[in-house]
């Protein structure tokens, strides 16, 4: 038995390029569908925090006609992620409110409520369809999204950062203890989702959110005005940091080639959020975890560590396949746990970080998008695919296709 395991489309959001909608992208991906028996999304399929979710349903047609084309008589798994985890909170609704109107609930036996296991039928006639969270198992292999791993993230992170958390602890789980099952990690997880969502949803809810970030971006430029000596110490560094000859600015894209992404990302922002006023020079969106792309992997793997600790998920298996974070992985094992091996789908969301060149190499490093995991039951291991690998940059691609 063999299953592809992808994540992290992002179909509709306005925070970046969700490049399955794309035919350049859904050809790369049309002959992984071939000879598999499953395909396992781990979420995020569609962005309801950063996009409305009738523009995101409706940009996911090309994937979806796809896989009805390719995947008749096989299954699809689906599992919510953060951005998408209203469908859960959906189907928590929906239980109990028919058990309020009928005196009894009906049977917790998925996480989606009936209209998305209904929508998925009837836009991929033919294909078995099963709705799974938080895990799902396939072979010796667990899958799961993986945006538990946020708030031990955040405890790694800023006073500021710290703080959010042991409050939003304290209000969702009813204490400042770290979560220790499935129940307060949802707690956690539905509080800030579910804001976002509403916000989104609103009427103008997405154009606001994009006011409201290109404020703070406007009022953190203002604030870098106003002390303009040590702006300008910080340029330099950066600068000198970008020309520096060491190991660590191997592979180092050139000015030129930097130049024109930030321009291409400014003229995409411009067209596709077309707000009152010029669009910035270089493109800053919102981070959809609390993970920046350009960071090192080891920080999310160690906060995904915990997650699993927590929730014994490493006495099921030493196998786990997560998502969430955008940054592909393969067999990587967390310090301190040498048995449980970690596997990362990456994501098809094309979102640079573009403050400086080497912010930009390590995106390129970490979270090139295109990826995905095959778990195959006859072989010991999963296997990462990288099916944009050849258009990256770092490996001397010319970057993707323009915007279409």
């Amino acid at each position: 038995m063999r299953a592809l395991v992808i994540s992290d489309t992002h179909f509709g959001a306005w925070t970046g390029r969700d490049i399955l909608r794309e035919e350049f992208a859904l050809e790369r991906l049309a002959p992984r569908l071939e000879g598999i028996d499953e395909l396992i999304f781990l979420g995020d399929l569609f962005d309801f925090l950063f996009g409305g979710v009738e523009e995101a349903v409706d940009a996911a047609d090309g994937l979806l006609a796809l896989i009805a084309a390719n995947m008749a008589g096989k299954r699809l798994v689906f599992l919510a992620g953060n951005h998408d985890h209203h469908l859960v909170h959906r189907a928590d609704e929906n239980r109990l409110e028919a058990k309020l109107a009928y005196g009894s609930a009906p049977p917790a036996n998925g996480a989606g409520p009936s209209f998305f296991q209904d929508f998925l039928e009837r836009k991929l006639p033919g294909v078995e369809v099963e709705i799974a969270y938080p895990t799902y198992m396939f072979g010796d292999v667990l899958c799961t999204h993986g945006h538990y791993l946020d708030p031990h993230a955040r405890l790694s992170g800023s006073r500021a950062d710290r703080l959010l958390t042991r409050t939003l602890w304290a209000i969702a789980a009813g204490g400042p203890e770290q979560p220790t099952c499935v129940e307060d990690y949802e707690s956690v997880t539905t509080l800030l989702t579910e804001w976002l969502y509403t916000a989104a949803q609103m009427p103008h809810g997405t154009h606001a959110q994009q006011n409201v970030f290109r404020a703070a971006q406007r009022a953190g430029r203002v604030a870098n005005a106003l002390g303009a000596p040590a702006r300008g110490v910080k340029r330099l560094e950066a600068k000198l940091r970008d020309r520096g000859a060491s190991p660590g600015n191997a592979g180092l894209p050139s000015e030129e080639h930097f130049d024109a992404v930030v321009s291409g990302e400014a003229e995409r922002q411009a067209r596709e959020q077309p707000l009152a006023g010029p669009a910035w020079g270089v493109p800053l969106y919102p981070e959809p975890t609390v993970i920046s792309r350009s960071d090192a992997s080891e920080h999310a793997l160690e906060a995904f560590a915990q997650v699993v600790a927590n929730l014994d998920w490493d006495t099921e298996t030493d196998k786990i396949v997560f998502a969430h974070t955008h940054q592909p992985l393969a067999d990587i094992r967390a310090s301190g746990n040498s048995a449980t091996r970690y596997w990362n789908t990456g994501s098809w969301i094309y979102e640079p970080e573009l403050g400086s060149r080497q912010a930009y190499a390590r995106y390129l490093r970490y979270a090139w998008p295109g990826t995905a995991v095959l778990i195959d039951t006859d072989e010991q291991q999963p296997q990462l695919i990288e099916m944009l690998a050849d258009l990256n940059p770092r490996n001397g691609g010319a970057g993707l296709p323009p915007a279409s």
